[in-house]
């Protein structure tokens, strides 16, 4: 039995596939993905955004309103009418799947595809491209960099090409030392281990 996430990105597929031949119809298929991931940002960022779109509690007469207020003459008019009809379906809450479904989409249009950057620390421009050119010249396609942080990685960063890991991190060499350290100790062990039975 499919669950309600898997309705929602089903759906969320649906809505992005006609967002896209509609601004593909009108020559804006990147400015729609910009400002999808703009609001995707901004479900993120503000609690009150996301909690007005996905509450059971408010009317759908007032949140169409609301989105109304909120976003008329700030996004291009399809945005707002995805917007607008999510509502009316009882679907806003599944905005945020709408922009990744159209962001997949639209990266697939252009020969890209998702690398998962993990990072201790935030990459400035240079790292992005560099990491960028590296994945064109491993496999031959674009890559549409999806960067976190984790500070627990020290220095460094972990790099995900589809099913390829690519660890660069501090913590993995000084990992990699103490399994030398004790792999030398052990052999040092025993051949003093060793040495002992012999002599003795």
């Amino acid at each position: 039995m499919a669950s309600d996430y898997d309705n929602s990105q089903g759906a969320a597929a649906v809505y992005a596939e006609s967002m896209l031949q509609l601004a593909e119809e009108r020559n804006i298929a990147d400015d729609i993905g910009a400002e999808l991931a703009d609001i995707a940002q901004l479900w993120k960022d503000s609690p009150e955004f996301a909690g007005m779109m996905r509450s059971a509690a408010i009317d759908d007469d007032a949140r169409r309103e609301s989105i109304k207020k909120i976003f008329t003459g700030k996004v291009n008019e399809l945005v707002l009418n995805l917007m607008l009809v999510l509502n009316d379906k009882h679907r806003a809450a599944s905005l945020p799947y709408v922009c990744d479904a159209y962001r997949k989409k639209l990266d697939e249009k252009h020969g890209r595809e998702d690398v998962f950057v993990t990072s201790a620390v935030e990459l400035n421009d240079a790292q992005r491209d560099k990491i960028r050119a590296e994945v064109k010249r491993i496999t031959g396609f674009e890559a549409s960099l999806r960067e976190s942080i984790d500070a627990s990685l020290i220095g460094g960063m972990r790099i995900l090409i589809r099913d390829r890991l690519m660890d660069f991190t501090v913590k993995r060499r000084l990992g990699r030392m103490k399994n030398e350290l004790l792999r030398s100790g052990d052999s040092n062990l025993r051949n003093q281990s060793a040495r002992f039975v012999t002599e003795g």
